[in-house]
């Protein structure tokens, strides 16, 4: 289906009239906006000579194809917002402006309605177009499972404290792509229901801020960017939590409910 026809079809699920033709415009300058991100990173990784990230992209660009955000957009206004985050540090990490790129390139265009086994990930990271350790973090940083009938709650403590199990380049590589991936969610979070956004609050603070708290005093040498990420983080998803009446962000329990039992807080959607 062609990006017009989704286009459609989300715009025409807008009942006030207005309020559609005024997102019609706000995707419009959505597009455009990614065409100047991809210029801009394109100019900066041909400056540069970052020959993985330059393949990424373009792979990336491909693969995604014509989907769709919750909220209308392109889907690759995801990652290449992320990558311009990145690239505003001046930080020329080809390795982790790669993985950026390519971090939804599995999880997100796998035609399933389940999470990925870990042996499907590693199968589908060999196709990507970039080196061992970019595949490694790529492999990383998608949800996968391993163990059969696994809750997403046990995925999900699991997936988050894999980032620090090791002090390897491809652990550093993978949780701060996390962490722009989260950053960069945070911001456009709005268009999920309350719950979804109650659910990411909650992981958020439940388990992606301890682990790079923890991996800020771990690896002192990625401590400024750690920093920034996590302060980042946590201003938006404090931002979040005020806005939806979240008072507890650190109640694990709750988060299990939310991620466990699809009927739990359906008031919320």
């Amino acid at each position: 289906m062609s990006i017009l026809k989704n286009r459609e079809i989300y715009l025409n699920g807008i009942e006030d009239i207005k309020k559609r033709d005024q997102r019609r415009k706000e995707l419009e300058q959505s597009d455009l906006k990614v065409e100047k991100m991809r210029t801009r990173l394109k100019v900066y990784f041909d400056d540069l000579g970052l020959e993985q990230s330059m393949d990424a992209l373009g792979y990336m660009c491909e693969k995604h194809g014509n989907s769709l955000r919750k909220n209308g957009e392109l889907y690759i206004v995801h990652p290449l917002s992320m990558a311009c985050r990145l690239q505003a540090l001046k930080i020329p990490d080809d390795d982790l402006f790669a993985t950026i790129l390519l971090h939804d390139a599995i999880e997100e265009t796998a035609i399933l309605d389940r999470v990925l086994s870990s042996n499907e990930v590693a199968k589908l990271a060999e196709d990507l177009p970039v080196g061992p350790t970019v595949k490694a973090a790529v492999k990383m940083v998608t949800i996968s499972s391993i163990y059969p009938n696994e809750k997403k709650s046990e995925i999900a403590f699991r997936y988050y404290h894999q980032f620090i199990e090791d002090d390897q380049l491809v652990n550093k590589i993978a949780l701060k792509c996390k962490g722009f991936d989260r950053w960069d969610n945070n911001t456009t979070m709005t268009a999920l229901s309350k719950r979804a956004i109650r659910k990411n609050v909650l992981e958020t603070s439940v388990l992606l801020l301890p682990i790079l708290k923890e991996a800020k005093s771990k690896w002192p040498r990625e401590s400024n960017i750690l920093y920034l990420l996590r302060s980042s983080i946590k201003e938006t998803n404090d931002i979040l939590a005020f806005y939806n009446g979240i008072e507890d962000l650190n109640d694990p329990l709750e988060l299990v409910k939310l991620m466990d039992n699809p009927n739990y807080r359906l008031d919320l959607r």
